[in-house]
């Protein structure tokens, strides 16, 4: 049955491209046959909704062919994940949908650009009515989310759209969607790195001793301000909990006391319960704090909002720990709007420099003096807290597919990644031992391939002083594993989960027990609660608890070399790496319910492995190890959800490209 589909999606492929509906660039050769079949057939969806929808809003005339598009794009997709979720997460039919979208609109306004519309006086009112139009028509979400997130960035847009050097059609190929994908020789970057690279994987682990510092990590925090208690839980919006439920709503989308765990995020009595638990019931040394203060209303943010909510989350941390140092790093959401990190290049009007002076008013109390320079020109710093050690925190925005200025130009983001370079090369030199800081995990889907290649060349380099980087971003308690170019396991990221509920989890924090001779994680401890039991009881403090401890849930050897041994065990046990699955979603009522099929743990052991999204070496050979365990595991589920969603994924497929086809022929 795949055969027939595949041969079918190829035929139609080949039709289209042979009738010279579209003429897609080169694609990545690590696409499959399939792959780039459907990469030619939402090429051409996407060309035709373009040239269809500008007839219809230039004329009002709606053909027949688009009303036929209109439907079946708005009943291809689930509406909110495309906002809630990672785009590598999305199930097929909405990579599909995400993909075929930015191409329609990039035609549209490429073509409105050229044409005539967007050249005039009125090109922001015409360029707003485009997008809420296909906004509308096509369902991606809400009138006021669409309208707010033009308006905010508009302007940068506007700039991107007159002055980038990368064709239109490359635009999308940076979304982490394979079908979107191709080559894209505007955007590469390539450092210069001194010193060997390792020929073996970093063992290096001291033994566990009474000595031992233990450290906090928070992430993710997303403070919403106007959290409201029996508000609307299952809006229509990317974030919900804040507007009053309609009358005659069914009661239980009201949103609960602590938080909820639909898409909703942090109330402060929810802050103030974990700051009080941690401050009554630990000991730490200092704490890493990798950033996402506001929440995720990012088609309403205000740049005032933000400032305040890093006031008064650095003013409570001060309060509850006032004697303890606080390294901090920027996260996508500190900005307004949300994501968009500039550089020199860009107009001053812009620019983020407003951030950085207040990020830096609020962390000079802990940092050096001579962090000021790099805190001022883009968010990120080195400290050495103590003689021998050093912390080194980046603006992971450098890598973030949702920063607009990498479609402007990505070569500029260079200077903070040979600065990293340089900076760890002095900290060899006076044999310190090296901590780093990043919002956003290189292994990501949304973070850049081409800047997740160079970060993990220069991570391989200097494994042997790296002892720990600490990320959030994904809001998942998990870890990643970098690689070496020929396999090596170099260094291992830690992701601290999130305070924030959204989505589906339980609130956590992440302790960490390190070495005091070289800061080596020798183990860590996870802390959180049952959402649904503290709703409950409103009225008492959530039953903060110890979820489980890494040593004695996985294993002893933390060591870079030890987690990839750890991969194997879990490749051969699969209940093991389901005990995994349920830990990272911190055990969560609407996780556990939901399970983890087949399909489900492939993907998760392989996100453990992958440090650049389109490097998958390591997780395919672990992918194989798990397939034939599982085909050997009493528990499977033989009827897994993964291959109805693939189903699903190429029907819609099928559908749309024979209705292509039919209007080549016709």
């Amino acid at each position: 049955m795949k055969l027939i589909r595949s041969t079918t999606l190829l035929g139609v492929g080949i039709l289209l491209v042979g009738c010279g509906a579209f003429s897609l660039p080169t694609a990545f050769d690590v696409l499959t046959e399939e792959q780039r079949t459907t990469s030619l057939v939402s090429a051409s969806i996407a060309e035709e909704i373009s040239r269809e929808y500008l007839k219809y809003h230039r004329t009002g005339i709606e053909t027949e062919r688009l009303q036929q598009l209109g439907k079946d794009i708005r009943s291809s997709h689930s509406k909110k994940a495309i906002f809630t979720e990672s785009m590598a997460d999305l199930t097929s039919a909405d990579q599909f949908f995400a993909c075929t979208l930015c191409r329609s609109t990039i035609n549209v306004f490429a073509r409105t650009f050229t044409e005539g519309e967007l050249s005039g006086p009125e090109r922001e009112d015409e360029a707003k009515s485009l997008l809420l139009g296909m906004c509308d028509y096509f369902a991606v979400s809400t009138q006021e989310v669409c309208s707010g997130l033009f308006d905010l960035n508009w302007p940068i847009f506007d700039f991107i759209l007159n002055e980038t050097v990368a064709k239109s059609n490359t635009f999308c190929s940076m979304l982490p969607i394979a079908i979107c994908q191709v080559q894209q020789d505007e955007y590469n970057l390539t450092l210069t790195i001194q010193g060997d690279l390792p020929k073996e994987s970093n063992s290096n682990l001291p033994a566990k001793s009474a000595e031992d510092i233990l450290i906090l990590h928070l992430t993710d925090i997303h403070y919403d301000p106007e959290y409201a208690e029996g508000s609307n839980a299952v809006c229509d919006e990317p974030m919900c909990c804040r507007n009053p439920l309609t009358t005659g709503s069914d009661s239980t989308a009201a949103a609960g006391f602590w938080s909820d765990y639909r898409d909703c995020d942090c109330p402060k009595r929810l802050i103030l319960s974990a700051f009080e638990h941690i401050k009554d019931n630990h000991k730490i040394e200092w704490i890493y704090h990798t950033g996402d203060v506001p929440p995720h209303n990012v088609w309403s943010t205000t740049k005032q909002g933000n400032l305040d909510m890093l006031s008064e989350i650095d003013q409570l941390l001060a309060q509850y720990f006032p004697d303890t140092p606080i390294y901090p790093c920027l996260g996508n959401h500190e900005p307004h709007p949300a994501n968009v990190f500039g550089n020199d290049e860009i107009p001053s009007a812009l620019k983020v420099d407003w951030l950085y002076e207040h990020v830096w008013s609020l962390w000079s109390k802990w940092l050096p003096a001579e962090a000021e320079t790099t805190v001022l020109r883009g968010g990120y710093y080195t400290a050495a807290p103590s003689k021998g050690h050093r912390i080194v925190a980046l603006n992971s925005m450098d890598c973030y597919l949702y920063n607009w200025w990498l479609f402007y130009n990505a070569t500029l983001i260079q200077e903070q990644l040979q600065w990293f370079h340089d900076t760890l090369l002095s900290a060899e030199e006076a044999g310190e031992s090296v901590h780093i800081l990043s919002h956003i995990p290189a292994g990501d889907g949304d973070c850049w391939s081409n800047w997740a290649q160079e970060y993990n060349r220069v991570l391989s380099r200097f494994n042997g002083i790296i002892t720990g980087v600490f990320s959030g971003h994904t809001h998942k308690d998990e870890m990643n594993l970098h690689y070496s170019e020929d396999g090596y396991a170099t260094v291992v990221n830690w992701n601290g989960g999130s305070l924030t509920t959204y989505s589906n989890k339980n609130p956590n924090y992440r302790l960490y027990e390190l070495s005091p001779e070289n800061w080596q994680v020798l183990d860590h401890h996870t802390y959180t609660f049952n959402l649904t039991e503290a709703n409950l009881t409103p009225e008492q403090q959530p039953k903060w608890q110890l979820e489980y401890q890494f040593t004695k849930e996985y294993t002893e050897d933390t060591s870079p070399a030890g987690i990839d041994r750890l991969l194997v065990q879990m490749a051969e046990k699969p209940a093991l790496l389901r005990k995994f699955w349920q830990n990272k979603f911190t055990n969560s009522d609407p996780k556990l319910a939901e399970g983890c099929d087949n399909a489900c743990l492939s993907k998760t052991i392989c996100r453990i492995a992958t440090s650049n999204y389109q490097e998958r070496t390591r997780c395919k050979e672990l992918q194989a190890i798990l397939a034939e365990s599982l085909e050997n595991d009493p528990d499977t589920d033989d009827n897994d959800g993964g291959g109805a969603a693939g189903l699903t994924a190429l029907s819609l497929a099928s559908l749309l490209a024979l209705l292509a086809a039919a209007k080549v022929l016709g």
